[in-house]
């Protein structure tokens, strides 16, 4: 159907069961497309250097005018006959805008590093949960625009406020993770922070460990929560039954009240990382073995490792399987929703500070394990089998606890 278009014309175009056109006869290939909802819209037919004929979408006739779309029409027919292809024009756009929106830190971040990072990395939400605090305010920013100068101005504004050189160098690390990814990813040829020098940090700064009168004093506490506890049970107990009501399991001293003094006993004497122990699964405790298998699937280093178990480790499991709070199978340690919990229980800093223990925390336990092991003469490089360390280096901050060559030589020397 051909005719010359008016507004009049337009406006009277009814839909039916069938989408139609009526072509311009005013402007070759001008046509107006009805749909079968009644939605119409301008078009321009062309036939390119190919051969092929497409169809140019100008726009709504709701939003835009009879004389701009015919306007528009004549001058992409002119560009059409310079040689362009007008749809794959239209496409490049459209995939050079969708690229320069995946630049963006936020939008490359939310739709391309977070489904990949927490696909195959292990608590992705720490490192994406850093980089939200830290760098929430340079979301909406091309990922290029994020220059060594501008990390440089963070990182002096970080360590002005007290922030340790180790913490902000991780906090560097998780954006330059991202950017890396990018490259990897072709939305970037090259990260910006390629070059970026972060700060050295002391890795043999002297570690944090349990002296023996420290555990001495946490472990007269927890047994004391302990005595509490069970005479608690028992009061309630007794209180229930003169209500003629159930009863509760009474806690008896060979079973523990809660989780929290057999995960600090088993931190103590296994050398886990809490989130090792909060993961573990009892299929992976052989106590007739005495060994713990710590899976490569929830270890940091991605590698399975086997840790003996003392016999204080191992009567910590059994009094715990024994315990109201154990599930005897699944999980250890789960949390109230079955699940792994996302971290260790307060209950365990406040014991801590309870023992009058100072400046420790929950992951000092691991260093606890490590330093014994130095102190009665292991070997670096069996501590670091045991701990899971990819690499020495980083258990070389037990070295100074170890047999040490250097002191042999000074002495020998010097006397």
């Amino acid at each position: 159907m051909k005719e010359k278009l008016t507004d009049r014309l337009i406006n009277s175009l009814a839909p039916t069961d069938k989408r139609y056109e009526v072509r311009d006869t005013v402007v070759p290939g001008f046509l107006v497309r009805v749909g079968v909802t009644g939605l119409k819209s301008y078009y321009l037919v062309y036939t390119g250097e190919d051969g092929k004929r497409s169809k140019y979408k100008i726009g709504l006739c709701d939003a835009v005018s009879l004389a701009d779309a015919r306007e528009e029409a004549r001058r992409r027919a002119g560009e059409v006959a310079a040689g362009k292809n007008l749809n794959q024009v239209k496409k490049e756009a459209r995939q050079k805008s969708i690229a320069e929106k995946s630049q963006k830190l936020g939008t490359f971040i939310d739709d391309i590093y977070r489904p990949w990072r927490e696909a195959e990395r292990k608590r992705a939400d720490e490192d994406l949960d850093r980089l939200k605090l830290h760098f929430g305010g340079w979301y909406s920013k091309p990922m290029t625009e994020i220059t060594e100068r501008k990390v440089l101005e963070f990182r002096q504004k970080r360590l002005g406020k007290g922030i340790s050189e180790k913490t902000v160098n991780r906090d560097i690390a998780a954006l330059m993770a991202v950017l890396s990814h990018a490259v990897r990813v072709g939305v970037l040829k090259e990260s910006p922070l390629k070059k970026f020098k972060q700060l050295k940090v002391d890795m043999r700064t002297k570690v944090r460990f349990l002296s023996k009168e420290e555990d001495a004093r946490l472990m007269e506490l927890l047994e004391g929560r302990e005595a509490k506890a069970r005479e608690g049970r028992s009061s309630y107990n007794r209180f229930l039954k003169d209500r003629k009501k159930p009863l509760k399991p009474e806690i008896r001293e060979d079973q523990f009240s809660d989780h929290v003094y057999p995960l600090i006993l088993i931190a103590i004497h296994t050398g886990c990382r809490p989130e090792e122990l909060l993961e573990l699964d009892w299929k992976n405790v052989d106590l007739g073995h005495k060994t713990l298998t710590v899976v490569g699937a929830g270890a940091k280093s991605g590698q399975t490792r086997h840790i003996p178990l003392s016999n204080k480790a191992v009567e910590a499991f059994e009094r715990w399987q024994r315990s109201p709070g154990s599930k005897k199978k699944g999980l250890v340690f789960p949390g109230k929703t079955g699940k792994p919990m996302e971290r260790l229980p307060r209950a365990i800093t406040r014991v801590i500070e309870n023992a009058q223990i100072e400046d420790f925390r929950p992951y000092d336990f691991r260093h606890t394990f490590a330093s014994r092991l130095a102190l009665a003469g292991v070997d670096l490089n069996t501590i670091r089998e045991l701990l899971g360390h990819e690499d020495i280096s980083t258990t070389l901050i037990y070295a100074h606890l170890t047999h040490d060559h250097r002191k042999e030589a000074v002495a020998r020397v010097f006397g």
